[in-house]
């Protein structure tokens, strides 16, 4: 009966996945990577979508301006707790009607409020030298086309001298000059420290920028965050390992020590180490493939001519990346495909990158975080999940989401897949093309691209209980934990990893039989076998002893039986000798 049972499982999910049905009524995988009923863990109603019809946008952003939403941004004021939430829109074409190439960035406030937009930054010529400006590029609309060229050809040297002849005061529009942006596909913003003339940090002084990703006119732009003033240009690195390379970054990010972190289009290396200045470092992170020891044997002893030939061993690039509170780098991309053979390795599609450049992602979860585990070689729904957007919150929890699929997959710092939640599909609330994601407190925001809208995704009951359970053991509190995992169970007795939380707080208390019971229920062989060891040392601490001196005592007897039986037989032989004589 068991094996009819997975069978029909199977055959279900089959035909659900081949004709393109959604599984948005809620599921998970279990311990042996079998589909099985659960509540999705968030979920999103009407009220929840944001786009060019809501009443908090105010009709203030047309639909051409939000054509092609790329990215989205969630920034939080460290001294205020002020929420600012960036978006930006992309393009490369003209608009017929208007003759504009809409490349705009969005802000908002934290209820998706719009606040204001900009599609031009000014350039402050007597802030930067010639050879800066040489290398700044903008966007030229042209006659039913837009491209990208050098700003100096835009604003010749002689104008570009007469600007700084008129004090800025009393410049025109028509004096300044502007930056317009080209297919922009990423935003960041952080607060770094300020620097003087001889690139030495000033203490107690910080500047709050934006990056933006100008991924058209192959550069980044970073601008002041009130201003939108052009602060600094960082264009393709010169540095020998970045040559014949193109630069064309995609998503950005920044570190404490203001260092730059950037994902380039086309770049297989990893992801691109920059200095403050904009200077090539490393790569970092790189995504290598596992190669066989034949494989490794016949690379060293081949000619150049024969590795020339050989297939690469790079994995695809990354395609998006978050940071969490202690600086490391979560990141997805593709499985890598060997285009010998066609295998594919999907088992590092997500990482979380130290300082070193290192994956420490933990992988202790019934499976290996990849999204969906099930997958078919045909239909609409073919192939393993293809990420395009991760976010991590201040315990340790990640979402990442998959655009195959529109689902998303939220892990904890183990590893476990806690839940799935959303899909694709006809309404609003689905995710067709889903680009970005962000944790907002409790909540998500994903910025799906199709659609053209922001939707907010709130946790569902369960959803709410499994992240307060999380939350409570991550900061210590494994009594508390122990009871939300216990209500979890209480609402979904089929949920594995709840008997796994309820086992740690018993592990850590010692009372490691009721914690066997919970990590066997829930399948954790590794669990199960800190408690069965804790268990074993502490029936051998507590009977040890007395084992022992029973052991003693039997052998000090057997010693002395064996003392009284000699000296009894000499004795008896005396006497025997005593009588003959």
């Amino acid at each position: 009966m068991k094996h009819i049972r997975r069978i029909t499982i199977f055959l279900v999910v089959l035909v659900l996945l081949v004709t393109g049905v959604n599984l948005k009524a809620g599921y998970i995988y279990s311990h042996d990577g079998q589909i099985i009923s659960s509540p999705p863990g968030y979920s999103a109603t009407i009220d929840g979508v944001y786009n060019v019809l809501s009443t908090a946008w105010g009709g203030q952003i047309n639909e051409k301006e939000f054509n092609s939403p790329e990215d989205l941004f969630i920034y939080t004021d460290p001294d205020t707790g002020e929420e600012s939430i960036y978006i930006v829109s992309s393009s490369t074409s003209l608009d017929k009607e208007t003759n504009i190439c809409y490349n705009t960035l969005f802000k908002f406030d934290s209820d998706l409020n719009f606040i204001e937009k900009v599609n031009q930054f000014e350039v402050v010529p007597d802030k930067f030298s010639n050879l800066e400006l040489s290398k700044m590029k903008t966007r030229v609309d042209g006659s039913g086309s837009a491209a990208s060229s050098a700003l100096t050809s835009v604003y010749s040297y002689e104008k570009i001298k007469a600007i700084k002849e008129t004090p800025y005061e009393e410049r025109t529009n028509d004096q300044k000059m502007f930056i317009k942006l080209l297919k922009v596909s990423g935003v960041y913003r952080a607060k770094r420290a300020a620097r003087d003339e001889n690139n030495i940090i000033i203490e107690g002084k910080f500047e709050d920028l934006i990056f933006i990703c100008d991924t058209g006119n192959s550069q980044i732009l970073i601008v002041d965050s009130e201003t939108y003033k052009v602060v600094q240009v960082v264009s393709g690195p010169t540095d020998t390992v970045f040559s014949g390379k193109t630069f064309s970054p995609t998503k950005v990010l920044t570190d404490t020590a203001g260092r730059i972190y950037v994902i380039s289009d086309g770049i297989y290396e990893g992801i691109v180490l920059l200095n403050n200045k904009g200077e090539f470092m490393r790569f970092v992170g790189v995504n290598y493939t596992t190669m066989s020891f034949w494989d490794a044997l016949w690379r060293n002893i081949a000619t150049e001519e024969q590795r020339k030939q050989m297939t690469s061993i790079l994995q695809t690039e990354f395609k998006n990346f978050a940071m969490d509170s202690q600086g490391f780098i979560y990141t997805v991309s593709r499985p890598s495909t060997n285009s010998a053979t066609g295998a594919t390795d999907d088992k590092s599609m997500i990482k979380r990158i130290n300082q070193a450049g290192k994956d420490v992602l933990v992988r202790n979860g019934y499976s290996v975080p990849k999204g969906d585990l099930v997958t078919i070689l045909v239909g609409n729904n073919r192939g393993g999940s293809q990420f395009t957007g991760i976010t991590v919150n201040d315990y340790g929890m990640y979402t990442v989401v998959d655009a195959k699929a529109g689902r998303l997959f939220t892990y904890d710092k183990e590893g476990n897949l806690l839940y799935i939640s959303a899909g694709s599909g006809a309404e609003v609330t689905d995710l067709v093309n889903p680009v970005a994601v962000s944790y907002q407190g409790d909540n998500l925001l994903v910025l799906e691209k199709n659609n053209r809208a922001v939707i907010r995704f709130i946790p569902t009951e369960v959803g709410a209980l499994i992240n307060k359970a999380v939350k409570l053991h991550a900061i210590g509190r494994s009594e508390e934990a122990s009871e939300e995992w216990q209500n979890v169970i209480n609402q979904n007795p089929n949920y594995e990893l709840a008997y796994v939380g309820v086992g740690k707080t018993y592990l850590e208390a010692e009372r490691y039989v009721d914690a066997m019971s919970y990590f066997k229920t829930g399948f954790s062989v590794s669990y199960y076998s800190k408690a069965y060891k804790n268990y074993r040392d502490d029936i051998i601490k507590t009977y040890f002893p007395w084992v022992m001196t029973v052991i003693v005592v039997a052998v000090l007897a057997k010693i002395g039986h064996n003392i009284y039986k000699n000296i009894r037989y000499k004795k008896a032989v005396k006497d025997a000798g005593d009588i003959d004589g």
